[in-house]
């Protein structure tokens, strides 16, 4: 996971949809940061050329480019249910792009 995906993450939950309380959401959040099971990635200056040049091709913004550029090499599945990982520039990044939900909304 990259700090920027853990930012979406709390985003997501405490300030979109159904809104989770941010304290809640922040231990949470806490509790990834600390788990010795998780995997940190970090996102290069690279990674953000890479997004520019992507969200430009897409019209998609970078902020989901950023979640899985610095680590799409390293996975064989990546799980959104953002509508925009169905789009060709990330079908072109080799890892299968799975929604458990089976919802594709666009966040």
């Amino acid at each position: 996971m990259t700090n920027h995906q853990l930012c979406e993450i709390y985003h997501s939950l405490a300030f979109r949809g159904t809104r989770l309380p941010a304290e809640f959401v922040s231990a949470y959040c806490n509790q990834l940061l600390s788990s010795k099971f998780m995997r940190w990635y970090q996102v290069l200056v690279s990674h953000v050329k890479q997004a520019v040049i992507f969200s430009i091709k897409s019209q998609i913004h970078i902020w989901d480019y950023l979640c899985v550029l610095p680590l799409y090499k390293d996975v064989e599945i990546i799980y959104s249910c953002d509508k925009h990982f169905k789009h060709d520039t990330f079908q072109s990044l080799g890892p299968k792009i799975e929604n458990p939900l089976d919802n594709w909304i666009t966040l």
